[in-house]
């Protein structure tokens, strides 16, 4: 939350603070809110789409708490700036985040992830296009789709290595394939 997380607004790249800002979307039947994090759609999609002059990501786990957590990322900016701030706020935050590694499967079972992609022509205009997808668990999720994308990356010549978006390394159609072989799904609207 104390990371800067990156937009891309009017075709430049800035830098603001996480959660800075809070946004209502539909998903799983119902509008909930969402606050601004860090994602390489930033990075891949203007590369992929010149036109495209604003792209932000927002994390919707905790749709309840997101303008709470909004408020809680301006004071852990501030308080990092302080004296000592760091190593109080990961001490007061460490009971919260848990273990490393993450759930273990009994819990990863329990979540699914819904994914809402929306492209306007502005910041908070009309919508041109909306997307949801659904699938296991985010833990899981992300898990398989880096071992698809390993695997397929040491198995296939045709793929692109390097530090390129998913659709330039695999195509559109074999990532759509390997995404659905994982259970990533298209899913209707909220």
């Amino acid at each position: 939350m104390t990371l800067p997380s990156a937009r891309l607004l009017g075709h430049r790249l800035v830098a603001e603070r996480t959660a800075a800002h809070v946004r209502a979307f539909p998903g799983a039947g119902r509008r909930g809110n969402a606050f601004l994090v860090s994602g390489t759609e930033v990075l891949f999609l203007p590369e992929e789409f010149p036109d495209l002059g604003a792209v932000t990501v927002y994390n919707g786990w905790f749709p309840a708490l997101s303008r709470s957590l909004s408020l809680l990322s301006a004071v852990a900016h501030g308080a990092v700036r302080l004296p000592g701030g760091r190593r109080a706020l990961d001490a007061l935050t460490r009971p919260l985040i848990g273990p490393p590694g993450g759930p273990d499967a009994v819990e990863r079972a329990k979540t699914r992830t819904h994914v809402v992609a929306v492209a306007a022509a502005s910041p908070g205009g009309a919508p041109l296009a909306e997307v949801h997808l659904e699938g296991p668990s985010i833990y899981t999720l992300t898990g398989e789709l880096m071992a698809w994308a390993a695997h397929r990356l040491s198995t296939h010549a045709d793929a692109t290595p390097g530090v390129v978006s998913p659709t330039k390394a695999f195509g559109v159609d074999r990532l759509q394939r390997g995404c659905a072989e994982i259970g990533l799904t298209e899913a209707g609207q909220g």
